[in-house]
Formats: structure tokens, C-alpha cells, sequence
């Protein structure tokens, strides 16, 4: 039997049972419809991880000031200065840029409006370390960090919050008592493990230790963090290794206890990033899977009592010549044909939630011809493998039995 014959015979064996064929259909529609989200949801993730990772620097490491107690000194010990940033640029080849970082909390205040906020006091080689790019304005130079200029950079986030949607850049500010000048908005980086990376504000390093509270502040010269961003190509696990050992010969034992340093690589978090999204794309690639088999179980229970209804007309058309491969191919074909048509259905339904989703939560959801082909190629597979026992049944019907069937 020729496939055309067979295909168009599908269909109209699909349009006299409409409604049974489209409620058999659901599940197929609901698994089509998965995969073009899913798809659609990973590249979205994976380009936006691209663009944060981007923005927030690659090649970075963080080296922060742990604090320890003793017996003899009440509160925290300071273990990390500007002595210490000072030795790890002169003595650790791998560094390409560092800078030194404090930071605390803020209220900030714009007319009527107030939000409160961290603020990062930086170097002006912050913006070296992070490849910062700016939306409005500037970032500070060295001339204002030297001068302790009253000078201040918004993330999206305080922009919005004290602005709205007018310029930012040239307003000024109180920054907790400080009037502050707006220079610049850097540009927006977004959710990154639930923090906001855009619900910040940055200064120079000098004024924020001259104007603003520090927690804990115990010396004029304590640093929260020394941030660095080692040469391309260079080995930053030796790199972290070298400013350990740096660190622990320039400091002494504290209360029978050596201090500590915390050093992050920005590649860890790149690699916490991709294990979480690979272990979500798996969950849900699990349960579209799921989905299919419950669809594929469905249409092949509806074509064995299709089977059963038309068993004098397959031994009709056995007695007059039809053989095994043609009454096969036949049903073969409708269940192939109705699957096919609930991947069309799931496949525009999947590419409207693709759209919808992505319009209501600001994220990327990206449909490509691949994950569109993978979506029709899954619901063929799914008419193919779950078709093919009804399919046998009816070709290997005995035609007399089939001929006194009622």
C-alpha cells in the first residue's frame, strides 16, 4: 500500500473519532509542548549565565578577611590590610589587576525617595577587575579616589528604585549624611543565585572610609575583601596557592590559632551555575519523558480498541488481497499521523508558553529549529514505538476469524 493512501486513510480514520483522538492526543501535546519549553528555557539560561559571567568579570579571585577570637583581644582581629593588598600585587606574578574593597550597608536618599543598600568602597582598578561597563555615565578614575571625591556609581537596581526611569547620572544624593554626586549606572546584571547583583552601590575606597560606617572597622586600614583578576592563561590554582603562602608568612599566630583567609574562584561559580542548570534541565527532561509515555501508553490502548472495532474490516481487506505489510502499514501510519498532529499542536502551544513565560519573568527563553526538530522527531518516535503492537495485532489477524467477527 502506497504511504500517501495509507496517510490519507489515517487521517480520515482520525477525523470520524475527532474527540477520542484528541483527548488520546493530550499527553503527546503536553510532552511536545515540554520539550519546546525546556529547550527554549536552557539556551535562554545558558546565554544569560553567559552575559552575567560577562559582566561580573572573568578570571577573578576574591580573597576575604576571616576573623578569629582570642582570649586577650575582645572582638573581631583584623586580618587582612593594605600592606597585604600591597605585597600580593608586588609579589605575585599572576596578578593583572587588584583592588581593595570595604562594605557595609547605606540608607541613600533622592528627594522624597530612600532605599537602603550595600555600598562596595573600591579602587578605581575595580573596574579593571570586573571589566565594568556603564549604562550612564562613568566609573571613577584614580584622581578621585586619591581625593576621596564625593562621587558614587548605582546599580539598576538603586537607580530605578531612586529614579525611576529618568537619567540618574548628574543628580545628587545623601548617602547616609554625605551628599554624593552621581557619575555613572553600571550596566544591569541581574539574579545570580537568588542575590542581586544590581542592588548595589560603589564608591571610592577613600570616601567610604572617611564618610560612611564600616562594621567591625578596627584599623583605618581594614579591607573586607581584596579583589584580583589574574593574567589570561595564567594558573589561578597556583595563583591562590601563592597568596595563601604570601599571606600566612606576613601574618603571626593568634591565640594558638593560625588566621584565615577565604579565597573564591570565579570559576567555581561558573561550575555551581552549570551543575544546578544540568541537574534542573534532567529533572524536567525527566518528567516531558514521563509525559510521552503516558501519551504514547494512551494512543496505544486507543488504537488496540481501534483494532477491535474494525476487525471485519481488516479481514475484509485481507480477503480481498491486502497483505500482512499493507494492514500494518496502515495502522502504523494512523497512529504515526496522530502523534505527528499532537506534536504540531504541542509545538505551537510549547512555542506561546516559550514567548509568555519569557515576557512575564524578564528571562530569555530562546526556541531553536533544533529543539523544534527534536520535539517532532520525539513524537513520531512516540507513534512508531507505542503504533507498533496494535499495528502487529491487526497484521497478523487470522482473516477468516476476522471475516465472523460482529
Amino acid at each position: 500500500m502506497k504511504l500517501a493512501v495509507c496517510f490519507s486513510e489515517a487521517v480520515m480514520s482520525l477525523r470520524l473519532n475527532a474527540l477520542r483522538s484528541a483527548l488520546t492526543a493530550i499527553g503527546v501535546i503536553i510532552g511536545v509542548a515540554g520539550i519546546i519549553v525546556i529547550g527554549a528555557a536552557a539556551k535562554g539560561a545558558d546565554t544569560r549565565i553567559e552575559a552575567q559571567l560577562e559582566a561580573m568579570g572573568h578570571d577573578t579571585l576574591n580573597i576575604w578577611a576571616v576573623t578569629v577570637e582570642n582570649a586577650a583581644h575582645r572582638g573581631p582581629i583584623v586580618v587582612l590590610n593594605d600592606a597585604d593588598a600591597s605585597a600580593i600585587k608586588e609579589l605575585i606574578p599572576e596578578v593583572l589587576h587588584l583592588s581593595r574593597e570595604v562594605y557595609s550597608n547605606v540608607t541613600l536618599v533622592a528627594g522624597n525617595a530612600s532605599w537602603t543598600t550595600e555600598y562596595w568602597g573600591v579602587d578605581a582598578t575595580y573596574a579593571d577587575v570586573y571589566d565594568i561597563k556603564t549604562t550612564e555615565g562613568r566609573f571613577f578614575d584614580e584622581s578621585e579616589v586619591r581625593a576621596g571625591a564625593r562621587v558614587i556609581v548605582l546599580g539598576a537596581t538603586v537607580a530605578r528604585k531612586l529614579f525611576g526611569d529618568e537619567p540618574a547620572v548628574g543628580r545628587t544624593l545623601r548617602m547616609g549624611p554625605v551628599p554624593v554626586r552621581v557619575i555613572g549606572v553600571r550596566s544591569k546584571l541581574g539574579f545570580v543565585g537568588g542575590y542581586d547583583y544590581d542592588n548595589f552601590i560603589i564608591v571610592p575606597i577613600t570616601t567610604a572610609r572617611s564618610r560612611l560606617p564600616l562594621e567591625d572597622r578596627t584599623s583605618p586600614y581594614q579591607l573586607s575583601l581584596i579583589d584580583l583578576k589574574v593574567h589570561p592563561g595564567a594558573d589561578r590554582k597556583a595563583a591562590r596557592e601563592k597568596i595563601l603562602s604570601l599571606l600566612r608568612e606576613r601574618k603571626h599566630r593568634v591565640g594558638g590559632r593560625e588566621d584565615m583567609f577565604g579565597v573564591h574562584d570565579s570559576t567555581e561559580r561558573v561550575e555551581l551555575m552549570n551543575a544546578t542548570h544540568a541537574t534542573l534541565s534532567w529533572l524536567l527532561v525527566a518528567t516531558t519523558v514521563i509525559s510521552l509515555v503516558v501519551g504514547g501508553v494512551g494512543i496505544m490502548n486507543i488504537m488496540l480498541v481501534s483494532v477491535a472495532e474494525r476487525t471485519r474490516e481488516i479481514g475484509l481487506r485481507m480477503a480481498i488481497g491486502a497483505r500482512e505489510r499493507d494492514i500494518l502499514a496502515q495502522f502504523l501510519t494512523e497512529a504515526i499521523a496522530l502523534c505527528l498532529l499532537a506534536g504540531t499542536v504541542g509545538l505551537a502551544l510549547g512555542i506561546g508558553g516559550a514567548i509568555l513565560v519569557a515576557l512575564a519573568s524578564d528571562w530569555p527563553l530562546i526556541v531553536t529549529p533544533q529543539s523544534m526538530a527534536v520535539a517532532l522527531a520525539a513524537s513520531a518516535g512516540v507513534g512508531v514505538i507505542f503504533g507498533y503492537l496494535p499495528a502487529h495485532r491487526a497484521a497478523t489477524l487470522d482473516p477468516i476469524v476476522a471475516l465472523r467477527h460482529d
